[in-house]
């Protein structure tokens, strides 16, 4: 593929001006494209108060939104655009065949060499492959909201991707500052079947009467979801063990029976095995030796820096009288 210097991105919504922003921070001359001036001046109203507030948090300086800013060119003149970049990211909104029909456009007006990236959150990456000439270059890239600032980005194939193409997108996120991780295309990947399910289950206590939005929402962030900064969750389970984690299954599936809590049978593998996560050297991960001791100091260094934040958050409900 092209080395990367212009790239044009598809749709000046609530991701497309967070894509924009983020490249142009990076070095990259950005093309923006929408179907009216007004949406254009609204993405560029959007990324000069994102970058004003980020030099009111000290997170930039006043010369990097200048050059930033420099670096944006907004235009309603998608196939002049397309013909000038090296790497095209559509941000369109989620509706597939709008999607389908932005890519038959991309796939005429460039060449082989230029990435075709889609910021879907779901759809099938083989059907946007499918309707492109040279469908090895098309690839999902799925960033997470807000997008200037949230590191992950899903890298997602198409059966007929290229592999220089995937090289060519974990190159390019990483360079400018984001953690690609590469996954199957499957309805919702990875990040939104899980978040999905965690929803969908918050959503089934408030159903229950089992607990308010709030007192869900303060659960979440004060417990396992203030982990998950540090530790994904197969980390967490090895550390906490296997064996604690099979018995909750069998609890949960026992008293609630849902096919969800049902025991995996994975777990029941490991558990005919011994191997119980951290505490025997062996679970989703192997461990050598003396890691105990070295992964509850990490931990512990990790969770205490997260705490202080959590602590400096909360401050104004724990002492309302020093607000």
């Amino acid at each position: 593929m092209r080395p990367i210097r212009r790239v044009l991105v598809v749709g000046a919504g609530t991701m497309g001006h967070g894509f924009a922003q983020i490249l142009a921070m990076n070095g990259v001359d950005v093309f923006i494209v929408d179907q009216t001036e007004t949406l254009l001046d609204r993405c560029r109203g959007w990324i000069k108060e994102n970058l004003d507030y980020m030099c009111e948090l000290g997170e930039a300086n006043h010369e990097q939104v200048e050059s930033t800013l420099n670096r944006l060119t907004c235009s309603t003149d998608m196939e002049a655009c397309a013909r000038k970049a090296d790497y095209v990211l559509e941000a369109v909104f989620e509706d597939l065949d709008l999607k389908l029909k932005v890519f038959e456009k991309l796939g005429s007006y460039t060449e082989r060499d230029v990435v075709l990236a889609s910021n879907t959150s779901s759809y099938d990456i083989n059907r946007l492959a499918a309707v492109t000439r040279y469908p090895e270059r098309v690839i999902g890239t799925h960033w997470f909201h807000p997008p200037q600032i949230t590191p992950c980005v899903e890298i997602i194939p198409a059966d007929t991707t290229h592999e220089e193409t995937v090289k060519a997108a974990v190159a390019f996120m990483e360079r400018i500052g984001k953690v690609p991780t590469t996954c199957k295309s499957a309805p919702g990947f990875v990040g939104n079947r899980l978040q999905f399910a965690l929803f969908s289950e918050a959503l089934a206590m408030v159903d229950e009467g089992l607990a308010t939005p709030q007192e869900i929402d303060r659960i979440v962030k004060t417990s396992f979801g203030f982990r998950l900064g540090a530790y994904g969750p197969f980390e967490i389970c090895d550390q906490a063990g296997l064996d604690t984690y099979w018995a909750v299954f069998q609890y949960l599936y026992g008293e609630l029976k849902t096919d969800h809590f049902r025991p995996p049978a994975i777990l029941g593998k490991f558990m005919e095995q011994g191997h119980y996560g951290l505490k025997t050297g062996k679970g989703f991960y192997d461990y050598g030796e003396g890691a105990v001791e070295t992964m509850k100091r990490q931990r512990d260094k990790r969770l205490y820096a997260r705490l202080r934040l959590v602590r400096q958050e909360t401050e104004p409900e724990r002492n309302p009288e020093k607000t």
